[in-house]
C-alpha cells in the first residue's frame, strides 16, 4: 500500500471539516422529525435508505471484491457505530436537541484515549489529560447551565445523557474498527458496507421484537418524508462517506479532531432553522469542549 501524498493529507482535513457541518445540519433536520417517529425507527430507515443508495452508486462500475478483514472490521463498526451508536443518538437527540448531542459527541475522543489506556496499555501525555479534563468541564458547564434554565425537565435530559454518552462510546469503537478497515477500498464501499451491516442488525433486531411495520409508519406523511429525505441525505453523503474519506487520507486522530466541530457548526444552524436562542454559557462550553478534543490529540 503506498504512503498518503502531503497533499491528500489536507484533503483529508477538509473532508473530515466539512464532515462536521454536515453532521450538524443532519442533526437539526433529524430533530424535526424526531417527535413523529421513535429512535429505532429513524436509525433503520435511515440505514436502510443510505445502503439502497450507496448500494446503487458502487455497483455502477461493478463490485470489486473486498477483503474478507476489511468487512469484517467495517462490518463490526457498522453494527456499533450506525445500528446501536444511531439508535442511541436519535434517542439522546429527542431529549436533549442537536447542540447538546453533538457536545456529547465530543466525548468520543476521551472515549477513544481510555480505550487504548485499559487495553493498549498506553499512557497519555500530560496534555491529553488535560484535554480530557477541558472537554468533561466544557460539556458540564453548557449543559448545566441548560438543566438549570428549565428544572423541569431534568429527567429528559439526564436520560438524554445517558443515551448521548453511550452512543459516544460506540461511535468511538465504530471509527477504530472502521479505521482499520477502509485502508484496503474506496472510502464509498466503507461507507456502504458500514451501513449494509447497520441496516442488517436493525432489521434483525426490529423483525425478533415484531416491531418492523411500526417503524415506517410515521413517514407516510409528505412532509415528515421530506425532510427525512433531506435528513439522509446529508448525513450519508455529507457526513458518513466525507468522514470515511476523512479517515481514508489522514491519520484517524486529525479525522477525529476536525469531525468533533459539529457543536461549533450546530451553535448558528440552531439559531437559523430552530429558531433557537443560544446562549453565551452554551457557546463558551461548547468551545471548551473542542479545545479539549484539541489537547487530547497534542
Amino acid at each position: 500500500m503506498t504512503e498518503p501524498l502531503p497533499f491528500n493529507v489536507s484533503i483529508g482535513g477538509l473532508a473530515a471539516l466539512l464532515s462536521a457541518a454536515f453532521w450538524a445540519l443532519s442533526a437539526i433536520l433529524f430533530k424535526l422529525v424526531s417527535d413523529k417517529a421513535s429512535p429505532w425507527g429513524l436509525a433503520l430507515v435511515k440505514s436502510l435508505a443510505g445502503a439502497l443508495l450507496l448500494g446503487g452508486i458502487v455497483s455502477l462500475p461493478g463490485l470489486t471484491a473486498v477483503p474478507r478483514e476489511a468487512m469484517l472490521f467495517l462490518g463490526l463498526s457498522g453494527l456499533l457505530g450506525i445500528a446501536l451508536g444511531d439508535t442511541l443518538f436519535f434517542a439522546s437527540l429527542d431529549k436533549l436537541g442537536p447542540r447538546d448531542v453533538l457536545l456529547l459527541g465530543t466525548l468520543g475522543p476521551a472515549f477513544t484515549v481510555l480505550l487504548a489506556v485499559v487495553f493498549l496499555g498506553e499512557r497519555p501525555s500530560p496534555y491529553n489529560w488535560a484535554g480530557m479534563a477541558l472537554t468533561l468541564g466544557g460539556i458540564y458547564w453548557a449543559m448545566s447551565g441548560e438543566a438549570g434554565s428549565d428544572p423541569g425537565r431534568g429527567g429528559a435530559i439526564a436520560a438524554g445523557v445517558k443515551y448521548g454518552v453511550l452512543s459516544a462510546l460506540c461511535n468511538s469503537a465504530g471509527i477504530i474498527l472502521a479505521k482499520a478497515g477502509v485502508s484496503s477500498v474506496s472510502a464509498m464501499e466503507a461507507t456502504f458496507i458500514r451501513f449494509l451491516w447497520g441496516a442488517a442488525g436493525l432489521l434483525a433486531a426490529a423483525q425478533y421484537t415484531r416491531s418492523l411495520k411500526s417503524c415506517f409508519v410515521p413517514f407516510g406523511e409528505g412532509r415528515t418524508a421530506a425532510i427525512l429525505a433531506a435528513a439522509v441525505l446529508t448525513a450519508v453523503f455529507g457526513g458518513y462517506w466525507l468522514f470515511m474519506f476523512a479517515l481514508k487520507y489522514t491519520d484517524a486522530s486529525l479525522a477525529a479532531v476536525l469531525n468533533e466541530t459539529a457543536p461549533l457548526f450546530a451553535l448558528p444552524l440552531s439559531m437559523l432553522i430552530l429558531k433557537k436562542s443560544v446562549s453565551a454559557r452554551a457557546a463558551a462550553g461548547a468551545l471548551a469542549a473542542v479545545g479539549g478534543v484539541v489537547l487530547i490529540f497534542a
